[in-house]
């Protein structure tokens, strides 16, 4: 130690003690900084998901697109996990008495990641964007005229009145964007108003946002959030055991098995009202197009086994239709649940088709951890004993919805989300023309009906409109509602003030905050 000291205070000393001084001090600073770094990389919530492939918020649909536009835009609007209306961009609004013309008052004083303005022309510019793009919610607004009104406000008029306008202002298509934009689906060009600005955008691997110091809300906790996206579920769950992610969704009950040996992470059940949807297509031609082919499929799949199987009977076995029980009184839990009689949907096979047996492929994708994939086996074995021989083919779940496979196959599953109202869901896929016809199922009184409901306002009235189509799904309908079952996610116990949205992708992090 001595010789040391000596040896800094040699002919050159006091130069060589004021250099090792400035190597101690720049040591010093090197480490402040690393800590200020990885205290910085610790206060970044990472989410692992599949990656998105349409991130235009006109159009893009699935979990994982809602998710980066959540993220990074706001609505006039928001939708709360329990289904409520609370103000979002329009602080606040008023309806006139006839139900056609809604008033919004913007907030003042909010700002595009990149510093302009936001008003009324952005607005205006979104959603008429929305018609000249044919966008699915179209459905739910219905028809209308945006303008700007006086002072910081817009006001839509609307042909008819619209029980649920307000929920289809705040669906997840209507994010609103800057007038001044011309790209909308690079990822690295989104523009939004949100907490969060996008700072990195690699396709397929990740996107990096960043904190809004700026935002109208107030900054959130969080410095950041990343997505990194990962195709596998089963690689999700190895990447949150591992410390890699904080937040995954949509996981089968194996993988939440796994997940629940470690008290490290904390297991997310919520209930919703998604399902799957089992589907032919109906019109004439296809495999569907004779009623007595559709009964054939129904008889001969056992929904109690299903549920068993993937979801050890905690999910609730569905009717035909897609009206499931949290929509309270919508929810015909009168209506006899199908029986399982693959006999009966034999005779209705030969009946029709003139043959012993019924062939045909099932097309699905790779969702829920491989639960669809397991539903499908299931009813493979099902259906034979009905006289219904299927191959399966399985796509990855992000290529299967947005390629169009989805709409063009004759027999396949989908996954549909939890929507906060009925009305949504039959809007966009069970009425003549909807932009999700995905059966091909154009029956004119179901859309008379479905029209009717969504205009009328007394609960009772709306009720009884909601049994009849239940009743028509249960007679003729072209699909099969297997269950309505909960989502589960998990997170890490860092993780605080995350509530999962029964539509995960739109899981709003605003508030979420990481424990250090």
């Amino acid at each position: 130690m001595f010789n040391n000291i000596a040896h800094l205070f040699g002919r050159s000393g006091v130069a060589r003690l004021k250099m090792t001084s400035n190597v101690v001090l720049i040591a010093l600073l090197v480490l402040v900084l690393s800590i200020g770094v990885q205290a910085q990389d610790d206060n970044v919530l990472v989410i692992g998901t599949e990656a998105p492939v349409n991130l235009d918020p006109a159009i893009g649909s699935n979990d994982q697109e809602a998710l980066f536009n959540r993220t990074v835009y706001d609505f006039l609007v928001d939708v709360t996990v329990d289904s409520q209306i609370v103000p979002a961009l329009a602080a606040s609004w008023d309806i006139s008495d006839d139900g056609l013309t809604y008033t919004f008052h913007l907030r003042d004083g909010v700002t595009f990641h990149d510093g302009s303005s936001f008003g009324p022309e952005d607005v205006v510019f979104t959603y008429n964007r929305l018609v000249e793009l044919e966008s699915s919610v179209l459905s739910r607004l219905g028809e209308f005229t945006v303008a700007a009104g006086e002072g910081n406000t817009v006001v839509f008029t609307l042909t008819q009145p619209n029980a649920d306008f307000l929920y289809a202002v705040g669906a997840r298509f209507t994010a609103i964007l800057s007038a001044d934009d011309t790209a909308f689906d690079t990822g690295v060009d989104a523009n939004g108003t949100g907490a969060f600005s996008v700072s990195e955008y690699v396709p397929g691997e990740r996107t990096v946002f960043v904190a809004n110091p700026n935002y109208w809300g107030g900054a959130p906790a969080l410095a950041g959030v990343e997505h990194v996206y990962i195709e596998d579920k089963n690689a999700q769950v190895d990447a949150l055991l591992s410390g890699d992610v904080d937040f995954i969704f949509k996981l089968s009950l194996d993988q939440v098995a796994r997940i629940e040996e470690s008290d490290s992470f904390t297991v997310l059940e919520v209930a919703t009202n998604q399902h799957p949807v089992i589907r032919l297509h109906a019109n004439p031609g296809a495999i569907g197009e004779d009623v007595r082919i559709r009964q054939a499929f129904k008889l001969a799949t056992n929904r109690d086994e299903i549920n068993d199987i993937l979801w050890g009977g905690r999910a609730v076995v569905g009717n035909n239709d897609p009206i499931g029980p949290l929509y309270g009184p919508f929810y015909d839990d009168m209506l006899e649940k199908p029986a399982y009689d693959p006999a009966a949907a034999c005779a209705l096979i030969q009946e029709a088709t003139g043959e012993e047996r019924l062939s045909s492929t099932l097309r699905l994708p790779d969702a829920f951890g491989g639960d669809y994939a397991l539903m499908a086996a299931a009813l493979q074995q099902q259906w034979a004993e009905g006289c219904i021989d299927v191959d399966i083919e399985v796509f990855p779940e992000g290529v299967y919805y947005s390629d169009g496979t989805w709409l063009d196959t004759e027999l396949g599953i989908t996954g549909w989300g939890s929507r906060p109202i009925a009305q949504a869901i039959l809007v966009e896929a069970y009425v003549p023309g909807a932009a999700y016809n995905e059966s091909n199922w154009d029956d004119e009184e179901v859309g008379a009906l479905v029209a009717e409901a969504g205009i009328t306002t007394d609960p009772e009235a709306r009720a009884q409109l909601y049994h009849q189509i239940s009743e028509i799904f249960a007679e003729r309908g072209p699909i099969i509602v297997p269950f309505f079952a909960p989502v589960l996610g998990a997170i890490s116990n860092d993780v605080q003030g995350l509530e999962m949205n029964p539509f995960p992708g739109l899981t709003d992090v605003r508030s979420v905050s990481l424990g250090m």
